[in-house]
């Protein structure tokens, strides 16, 4: 009998995207065509934005998120 091969997931193996575009860090977002250089999470939505999807405030030069304007923490 043969045993299967168990597909094991580490952290490593797993990469954050954004909820909007769909794209990872290195893609080209549909969105706006550049190029991601960041993925972030708003903490109250749970939702994810890359750079380019998310909504840069130029005051306190953070991210911020469309829904409710909290500050995104950098997932990668």
């Amino acid at each position: 009998m043969k045993k299967k091969k168990n597909a094991h997931l580490t952290a490593a193996d797993i990469k954050a995207y954004c909820n909007y575009c769909g794209s990872t860090v290195g893609q080209t977002s549909e969105r706006t065509e550049e190029k991601v250089r960041a993925v972030y999470d708003c903490p109250r939505c749970g939702v994810n934005y890359c750079d380019q999807c998310s909504y840069f405030n130029k005051e306190d030069s953070v991210q911020r998120c469309l829904r409710c304007e909290s500050k995104l923490e950098k997932v990668t």
